[in-house]
């Protein structure tokens, strides 16, 4: 109420059309929907609650087959005292196939590295904000991250497990070198520094490059391990190395190795 609505009049010069959001609590929806109320008379509040909530009005809307969904941190099965359900305009019920593929596309399509639930709120404004006008504006709260679902929605087998994707439609997708063999590429030899190399002179290679790392190698050709941009000059700014030194002070030596037949 005193923070993100005000926020949201602050960066949308105080016209608002309408608010889609999704409950679990409530208090997020509520207290903004309220605020928002109160400057914005007509604005449109909409809030999101997956298949197998009852969060909804009127009852009928959650009748389903369904009892449980994967989407985390919206919906419940009681009504919490925080949730004012008077507020709401309107009630959209989600699943998680459209949840999910959602916020897959959000990461991979504007970089927002957003959650489950987040691709619930978009999924439903992407559908209800067709009522609007043109020049009318829609605000859609992403509430989550991808930080606790990395081996989930992330995760195409598991998306394929639980029927959000078909096998087919994940090849479609892939770029073009997906199957190919490693020798297939045509790739050009990398750049390699030796491990007596100073640090000043191997970031002055990476910069006039356009690296940001390189492999370290002895004289017969064998990796030694990785040194990066970044971390020579994080070491050099903390006075752990000087630029002087050679790069065998910064090294990575745990690496992964691949074959050119894989």
């Amino acid at each position: 109420y005193d923070t993100t609505a005000e926020e949201i009049l602050e960066q949308c010069d105080g016209k608002v059309d309408m608010l889609v959001a999704g409950a679990g609590t409530g208090g997020t929806i509520t207290g903004i929907a309220r605020k928002l109320k109160e400057k914005c008379p007509n604005i449109k509040i909409v809030c999101v609650d997956p298949e197998g909530s009852i969060l909804a009005e009127p009852e009928e809307l959650n009748k389903t087959d369904k009892t449980m969904y994967e989407v985390e941190g919206i919906g419940y099965d009681f009504i919490p005292t925080v949730l004012d359900r008077s507020v709401i305009d309107t009630w959209y019920k989600s699943n998680d196939e459209e949840s999910f593929n959602m916020s897959r596309m959000l990461i991979r399509d504007e970089g927002l590295l957003c959650g489950g639930s987040s691709g619930t709120a978009m999924a439903a404004a992407v559908n209800v904000a067709k009522e609007l006008k043109e020049g009318q504006r829609c605000v859609v709260i992403l509430p989550d991250s991808i930080r606790n679902y990395m081996s989930k929605f992330l995760n195409d087998k598991w998306m394929v497990e639980k029927g959000f994707l078909r096998e087919e439609d994940l090849m479609v997708k892939k770029p073009w070198w997906w199957n190919l063999r490693l020798h297939g590429l045509n790739l050009s030899a990398p750049l390699t520094v030796l491990p007596t190399v100073s640090c000043q002179k191997t970031i002055k290679i990476l910069k006039e490059k356009g690296f940001d790392q390189a492999p370290v190698v002895d004289e017969a050709g064998l990796i030694l391990g990785m040194v990066t941009l970044g971390n020579m000059l994080a070491s050099i700014l903390a006075g752990k190395i000087k630029v002087s030194d050679p790069v065998s002070k910064v090294l990575y030596k745990q690496f992964k190795q691949i074959r050119l037949i894989d």
